[in-house]
């Protein structure tokens, strides 16, 4: 802790009235293939689970409510097929009121991925996540970085969003990305951080592969330290996932475990060190959790200051990044 200040100084203004310890939980877990009733009673179950262990904020991983094989219908007539319009849900809508009485019941915040449904033109999806928490459904944040063949048939199933919100909850202001928004594209969790999160959760769905645990592991943990908050990552587990990838038959000549990852894990930042893995699942469906305490992300942040740095003496970096980004627009 830096010389003269004391723990509760450490705590900015904007976040003060917010509660300093949260414990969150990520769901390594698997849909019920085609059966949206099936999935959502097991949610609803690992809902109940994971607040009975002491949980605040329970997440789940991308397209939990729905799985995220790949669609080849989809490919086929380039759009949505029937059979994902059909799935899809508006928000709020049935699952998201379901999980919303449960939230309200047990006093706790709800994260799932989901396939969205435009309000406005039923033939418009989104690979979305919905918030809800005691006080209401929040709404969604819609994955803006959507996968393409011959990866994955999202960037044909839906649309991309276009915003980057902050969810504000009793805990203080949490951010959510979707898989490549946050493994292959850090731009966007540093703006969340510049915005204000404390906490950056990231539902995803990441296949078996190479390297793959690795990589899920270091790279929540390397979002943690470079902006000085909390991650999650909550991943799918078990199958089905999509056939081809970079560890698939289209690059390497042999089919792999048409298998999900699992390893949920949460990290934050550390110092002198890199980073901390407070959490990690492995291999199975199961809850992993954390407790995390933001008066000590504050003393983190009293000691590399960076977003202060970005709105005081950096600002004209902060501005010369944007110019840059735009032109390449």
């Amino acid at each position: 802790m830096p010389e003269g200040i004391g723990e509760n100084e450490m705590i900015p203004a904007e976040y003060a009235n917010h509660e300093s310890l949260i414990t969150v939980a990520c769901v390594n877990f698997t849909p019920v293939e085609g059966d949206k009733a099936a999935t959502l009673a097991r949610m609803e179950a690992n809902i109940v689970e994971a607040a009975a262990q002491g949980c605040n904020l329970i997440v789940f991983p991308e397209e939990a409510l729905s799985g995220a094989a790949r669609c080849v219908a989809c490919r086929e007539q380039g759009s949505a097929c029937e059979e994902h319009l059909a799935f899809a849900e508006t928000v709020p809508g049935e699952s998201s009121e379901r999980i919303l009485a449960l939230a309200r019941e047990l006093d706790v915040y709800v994260i799932f991925g989901l396939p969205e449904r435009d309000p406005d033109d039923p033939r418009v999806l989104y690979n979305a996540a919905a918030v809800v928490g005691p006080e209401g459904i929040q709404g969604t944040y819609r994955k803006l970085h959507l996968g393409s063949l011959p990866w994955v048939t999202e960037g044909i199933s839906f649309r991309p969003g276009d915003t980057l919100p902050i969810w504000e909850t009793r805990y203080g202001p949490i951010g959510v990305l979707i898989c490549y928004d946050f493994w292959l594209n850090p731009e966007l969790s540093r703006l969340l951080a510049l915005k204000g999160a404390r906490l950056i959760v990231n539902c995803c769905a990441s296949f078996v592969g190479p390297g793959k645990r690795d990589y899920l592991v270091q790279t929540t943990a390397t979002r943690a330290m470079e902006n000085i908050v909390y991650t999650a990552s909550a991943n799918l587990v078990g199958g089905p996932a999509s056939l081809s990838s970079y560890a698939g038959s289209d690059l390497v000549g042999s089919a792999r475990e048409a298998n999900f990852l699992g390893h949920s894990v949460i990290c934050g930042p550390a110092f002198p060190r890199f980073s901390h893995v407070y959490a990690e699942g492995g291999d199975t469906e199961e809850i992993v959790s954390a407790t995390l305490n933001f008066e000590r992300l504050h003393r983190w942040d009293a000691v590399y200051p960076w977003r202060k740095w970005r709105r005081e003496r950096q600002k004209e970096t902060s501005a010369l990044i944007a110019r840059e980004f735009q032109k390449l627009a």
